[in-house]
């Protein structure tokens, strides 16, 4: 809640005239013999206290900022409340022999007790931080506290506290005070003392031998009014007196900054720099400071769920009790510097589009050589036999009598050309690939065999990987073999291991005619060691490549 300081002081000054009006009232019956006047006076006396102090606990709920002094502030304006209330109902609406007075009587004593342990406690959390909590020491003091209320209230079994001579039916106008009665009291003048002296302890200045002197003032005010209570000179309820001399002390350490209050704005938002202002409910400006701009209500009421921009201006909002709390932000440089960063982004964009469409032209050209490299080096390695194909294509058309030979020859080679490329091109990517591939490739090159009524079988047992190196080996030989028989061939059979670099591959190649072993010799000139024998019209060759061994 927002409080200004004019209404704070507004409000001390009221209650101190009200409390004026009664005591003056009080003085002036009470030495007079008229009973009614001087009854009324008393209780008028007593209810401004009450009133006083109502209003102080309910301006403590606005001002306080800190929780746990605002919480023990309210229970001491609470409880002084509860002891001048319980003293008028006592005196003004009970007999005295009525047995409910005593027990109020008794009463008197939870207040002098719990306030002067909640000053400790105010104590403690002055000038701390709001998250501060206090040693769980001080919370122990709250079981002597309330042992000696059970003490004092059943001081009618025990009697330790009051004793009452005449019977416990005088207990108004007769009774002694027993050892019980001065531990109840050493108790809370101890914890008034340590209250006292904590409080101007902390009035301290910081860096400098002064203290605050309001608080100092009021405890010698406090002290002059007991002492002219004790001679006689001053007649007055004492309960009243003490209940509006402990709120004045703690007024006072309020006044004088000891407890943080929620006052302050104006002095605040006059040496303040920032472009700042608190408003109510309606949008009322309350505090503003010099350099905050004058916004129309509906600037205000959308800067509550978001920022407002008004040219170089930032009104943000944030909602307060009571109230809102709006400030100012100068985006002008931050608006500058983000045009720049979108220039630069806008450039860098464009740069990053020309490099995409650099890199792009550079990757396609890239592919394009890359392919034709392919291309040549697959037409290199496929040149002859893409020259007898051609060769083939153009007897088949001369000569139609050999042109079903001819394609057949040509389907053999197409094959061979296809799958040589593909070994190629695996060869690009890994120089390893799977021992299935020249499987593969053998079962392709047999099934074009076929077309040329040629019993062909393949017997296979890969696994593994393989060079491409062997593969190629492997897949040039046999097709050296097939073109060499293509006319004569009446079936071939094919036994092939293939694990881990070791191939051992098998041909039984069955002929029309029979084979001269001499011209064989002369077609087997290749790299590799191979062994063949010759059956007249029947051929097995063997070849075994390993990689611990090479060629065999």
């Amino acid at each position: 809640m927002l409080v200004s300081q004019k209404k704070s002081y507004l409000y001390i000054a009221i209650s101190l005239f009200l409390i004026s009006i009664g005591f003056i009232l009080h003085q002036t019956f009470d030495s007079t013999d008229a009973l009614y006047p001087k009854q009324i006076s008393s209780m008028l006396f007593q209810i401004i206290s009450v009133d006083v102090l109502v209003a102080w606990c309910v301006s403590i709920r606005n001002r306080i900022l800190n929780k746990q002094i605002r919480r023990y502030l309210i229970l001491v304006g609470i409880l002084m409340i509860f002891w001048l209330t319980i003293r008028i109902i006592k005196w003004r609406f009970l007999s005295v022999t009525d047995p409910m007075g005593r027990y109020l009587w008794y009463a008197y004593y939870i207040p002098m007790i719990m306030i002067p342990l909640f000053g400790v406690f105010i104590v403690q959390y002055a000038g701390k931080r709001e998250d501060y909590v206090i040693p769980k020491k001080f919370n122990l003091l709250l079981i002597p506290s309330f042992a000696l209320l059970v003490f004092i209230f059943t001081n009618d079994i025990h009697r330790c506290v009051f004793e009452f001579p005449e019977g416990i039916i005088n207990y108004n106008d007769i009774y002694d005070y027993k050892w019980g009665f001065f531990i109840v009291v050493a108790w809370f003048v101890s914890l008034g003392f340590y209250f006292t002296v904590m409080l101007l302890v902390k009035s301290r200045v910081p860096g400098s031998r002064s203290f605050q002197r309001l608080p100092a003032v009021i405890m010698v005010l406090a002290a002059g009014l007991w002492a002219l209570y004790s001679l006689g000179i001053l007649k007055i309820d004492l309960a009243a007196m003490d209940c509006l001399i402990i709120a004045l002390l703690l007024e006072s350490a309020i006044q004088s900054g000891l407890i943080r209050s929620n006052t302050g704005y104006n002095e605040l938002f006059e040496i303040s720099t920032v472009a700042a202002q608190i408003v109510d409910k309606n949008y009322e400006p309350c505090y503003l400071s010099v350099y905050a701009d004058d916004f129309p209500e509906d600037v205000m009421r959308w800067a509550k769920d978001k920022p407002v921009e008004r040219g170089n201006i930032l009104v943000n909002s944030k909602e307060i009790t009571g109230g809102y709390v709006l400030w100012q932000e100068d985006i002008k440089e931050i608006k500058r510097l983000m045009n720049e960063l979108t220039e630069t982004q806008e450039n860098l964009n464009e740069n990053y589009v020309l490099l995409k469409a650099e890199l792009e032209l550079k990757e396609n050209k890239i592919r394009l050589e890359e392919k034709n490299r392919l291309y040549d080096r697959i037409a290199q390695e496929v040149s002859e036999q893409l020259t007898k194909a051609d060769f083939l294509l153009k007897q088949a058309e001369e000569s139609p009598e050999i042109a079903r030979v001819a394609l057949t020859h040509i389907c053999i080679i197409c094959a061979y050309v296809k799958r040589r490329s593909n070994l190629l091109l695996l060869n690009e990517e890994n120089n390893r690939i799977s021992s299935k591939e020249i499987e593969y490739c053998l079962r392709e090159s047999l099934d074009n065999i076929a077309l040329n009524n040629v019993f062909t079988s393949l017997d296979s047992k890969c696994e593994g990987s393989i060079s491409v190196e062997y593969a190629v080996k492997i897949y040039d030989f046999f097709e050296e073999i097939v073109e060499y028989f293509t006319t004569d061939i009446t079936a071939m059979l094919i036994h092939l291991v293939c694990k881990d670099d070791y191939i051992k591959l098998r041909l039984q190649i069955g002929c029309e005619n029979e084979i001269e072993e001499k011209s064989l010799s002369e077609l087997l000139i290749t790299d590799c060691k191979i062994s063949y024998d010759v059956q007249d019209t029947d051929i097995t060759i063997d070849l075994l490549l390993s990689k611990k061994g090479g060629a065999v």
